[in-house]
């Protein structure tokens, strides 16, 4: 999560931050240009960890550990560490190294990005000016630069770090959530994103690729799946601004709302900041599953402050903690309530949807659909290797036009001329899953293969092979 000070919004997103959290904390340093920057001397290089130390050593959220962090890059620097870099890039990437080397804070990093320079803090410290809770026009709203600046271009260009939204077999949403944008349309584009899984009968998201982003944005979308009444969801301590406030679900969100509809969030060791935010408070609250990897660790909120000569530096300055038991993500990051491969996390939530649908279902057909498009993906969640002679001998046509091939080691079927070929899921070497569908193969008398289709309901019908 990232949070700066402005005299025109009290709490906003660091714009060109959003897709740097993602790689890491490098900040791209703006616009292409054809010139290579000047080559640094000992002069910059001493001013900039000067800065640099300074600002950790005031605002940094244990003012001990800042002294120890400020004290070892002072110590690299006489040491001469830098001594021989000349490229600005270079020594912002080692300085960058040598913050996170005292204790691992994910957050601490140096850019270099004259056209981009961050605050610099007054005496009173870095202010948030109160908790991110009241909408879009007031403090904690998505604010930002206006709606033609560079970085509300960027962010309409990837819409809002909104990727895929879908529905999944078995009437099971799933979204995309590659960021939270700060963005001020953010607000519409999530109500749009919302309003299409509104009939879902459970909610995927998948924050496996999150790198973090707007604390408003995740509260937001949390907020939809809370009742009207505000819930404390986040207690955040400022020490350099000597602040401390409750973050609450909203009271209003600009969409229906869904409290019992049942969650489930993907993560990785990716998933960092205001990604482990959204899945760290909505654990807390048992109002998801969280499936997938352990995240990153990245528990605090940052500043970006100007160090001047072209660099900014990103700076913890709050701790964040659960209001009831003052529990904490930062460096353990959000353990998992089911702790799997997070390649593997899709297929696995999946299944775990449609078993929590289907045991709330009165309808046995409907509850028999799901169950047999469950057992197919939890297959595909496991997968099952047929040796590639075996998936050979099921290629060919078969009567009514139905085709089957093998392609990169699965077998593809197209159930009538015309049709797009869809991967089967092996269920063992002679029955595959069609969706709630079952195809297996069998010999007749003569040897020749056939092909044995069984709907979800009504009388399975053997097909012969004609070529």
């Amino acid at each position: 999560m990232r949070f700066i000070a402005r005299s025109t919004c009290a709490l906003t997103i660091c714009w060109s931050l959003l897709n740097a959290a993602r790689a890491g904390g490098q900040t791209p340093s703006g616009p292409a240009s054809a010139a290579s920057p000047a080559p640094l001397t000992a002069t910059v290089r001493r001013a900039v960890v000067g800065t640099l130390a300074e600002q950790l050593t005031r605002h940094y959220v244990d003012a001990d550990t800042g002294a120890m962090i400020a004290k070892h890059v002072r110590d690299r620097l006489t040491g001469g560490a830098y001594d021989t870099i000349v490229s600005p890039g270079r020594f912002a990437e080692a300085l960058t190294v040598d913050l996170r080397s005292v204790n691992g804070d994910r957050h601490l990093n140096v850019t270099y990005n004259p056209g981009n320079p961050g605050q610099r803090p007054g005496p009173e410290g870095i202010r948030m000016f109160g908790p991110p809770t009241r909408g879009p026009g007031g403090p904690g709203g998505p604010g930002g630069p206006g709606p033609n600046g560079p970085a509300a271009i960027a962010a309409r260009r990837t819409n809002f770090s909104l990727g895929r939204v879908d529905i999944l077999p078995g009437n099971v949403g799933y979204m995309d959530i590659r960021g939270f944008a700060g963005a001020p349309e953010v607000v519409d584009a999530i109500k749009s994103a919302l309003d299409y899984l509104h009939n879902t009968d459970a909610i995927i998201f998948d924050l496996r690729r999150n790198g973090g982003g707007s604390p408003f944005s995740v509260n937001m979308i949390i907020s939809h799946f809370t009742t009207a009444d505000t819930i404390p969801s986040l207690t955040v301590k400022n020490r350099s601004g000597h602040e401390t406030f409750t973050r609450y679900t909203l009271a209003s969100v600009p969409g229906p709302r869904r409290p019992t509809v049942p969650l489930y969030v993907l993560t990785s060791g990716a998933t960092a900041s205001a990604g482990e935010d959204f899945t760290f408070v909505l654990r807390n609250m048992k109002r998801a599953t969280i499936v997938g990897g352990t995240t990153a660790g990245a528990g605090h909120n940052n500043a970006i402050l100007d160090l001047g000569e072209g660099f900014n530096a990103s700076v913890s300055f709050t701790r964040v903690m659960d209001p009831k038991t003052g529990a904490e993500w930062e460096r353990v990051g959000v353990i998992p309530d089911v702790p799997v491969d997070p390649t593997r996390a899709l297929d696995v939530a999946h299944a775990l949807a449609l078993k929590t649908i289907a045991a709330s279902q009165t309808d046995a057909r409907w509850r028999r659909m799901l169950d047999l498009t469950r057992e197919g993906i939890e297959a595909q969640a496991s997968p099952r290797t047929v040796p590639a002679v075996t998936l050979g001998a099921y290629a060919g046509e078969y009567e009514t036009g139905r085709t089957l091939s093998v392609d990169n080691g699965r077998l593809m079927y197209s159930p009538r001329p015309g049709f797009l070929a869809e991967p089967l899921i092996a269920l063992s070497d002679s029955t595959f899953a069609f969706g709630a569908a079952r195809l297996s193969f069998e010999r007749d008398a003569a040897g020749s293969v056939r092909l044995r289709v069984t709907p979800p309901e009504g009388e399975p019908l053997t097909y012969a092979r004609v070529k």
